[in-house]
Formats: structure tokens, C-alpha cells, sequence
């Protein structure tokens, strides 16, 4: 298995590329978050701000998990990791925290104020990946954190 790391560039140059590989990723799941044309234009707007990043893992040409992020807030360096997910078949098998904390080392490296993450309050695995990671439950919903983000999501932060 192989990390991919996809910067703003890369991921305009090769946009109809990577939407591919999360169509399979998605592929024969009834996940509620398996919603390829949601992803399709989050991917396009936080590629259209100037500091965002893919972290994608691959068996051989297939993707089985990925997570995003992007520089939400320029003023006081605040960043957002959102939409990790992981192939069903590859679930339980840790793949999920090593590409969380691979984009966590990632977005560290801009020197953020903090990074942000909301998840749905009965997503228990995701939570955990996240607090194993180094997220902590800000006791507030997403949206309190920060305007624009849903208020459906508890906010988990590192600081």
C-alpha cells in the first residue's frame, strides 16, 4: 500500500483522475457519507482556496481510504480535516488512523493555530480514529467552533 499526497495543482491537473478512484472507493457502499457528487464539489471548492490537501492510500491502483483538508480560516491559521473514509472491505484494519494522522503531520508542518473536524455524534469508529490521532471533543457542535460548518457534527480539535 502507498500514500499519495495531492496538493492544489496536482488535483486540477488530474481532477476527472482522482474523482475515478473515490467513485470506486464508494463503490457498493451504503454508507451515507458514500455520496461521490457531495465529495465532488467539496473537493471543488476547497481546491479553489490556495492552501488544500488529499491524502490517498492506494492498494496497488485502487484507492481504499482517503481524508482532506484545507486552510478554512487565513487570519488566525485554522484548518479543517474532513471526509475521511475508508473502503468497506478495508475497515478495522487501521488504514484510517494512518491516513488521518499522515494529513494531521501534514497540515502541522503550516503551523496551524488548530485543526478542526466534525463528526456525527453515532459515528463512534470515526471518533475514535480521531481521538487516537489527538483530537479532542470540544464539547461544541461544528458549527460553534466556526461559521460555515454544520451544526449535525460534534467539533473535535487539535490544538
Amino acid at each position: 500500500m502507498n500514500f499519495k499526497i495531492v496538493l492544489r495543482d496536482e488535483y486540477l491537473l488530474n481532477r476527472d483522475k482522482y474523482l475515478n478512484d473515490i467513485k470506486y472507493l464508494y463503490l457498493d457502499d451504503d454508507d451515507k457519507f458514500a455520496d461521490i457528487d457531495e465529495i465532488s464539489r467539496h473537493l471543488d471548492f476547497i481546491f479553489s482556496l490556495s492552501n488544500s490537501l488529499l491524502v490517498l492510500l492506494y492498494d496497488g491502483d485502487k484507492l481504499v481510504c482517503m481524508v482532506n483538508g484545507y486552510l478554512y480560516n487565513s487570519i488566525s491559521n485554522d484548518w479543517c480535516v474532513f471526509s475521511l473514509f475508508t473502503k468497506k472491505e478495508y475497515r478495522g484494519k487501521g488504514l484510517g488512523y494512518k491516513t488521518l494522522k499522515l494529513i494531521v503531520e501534514e497540515i502541522k508542518k503550516y503551523n496551524p493555530n488548530m485543526i478542526v473536524s466534525g463528526i456525527e455524534e453515532d459515528n463512534i469508529s470515526s471518533i475514535k480514529v480521531h481521538e487516537s490521532v489527538g483530537f479532542k471533543n470540544s464539547f461544541m457542535k461544528w458549527n460553534e467552533i466556526d461559521e460555515g460548518f454544520s451544526d449535525n457534527y460534534l467539533g473535535f480539535i487539535i490544538k
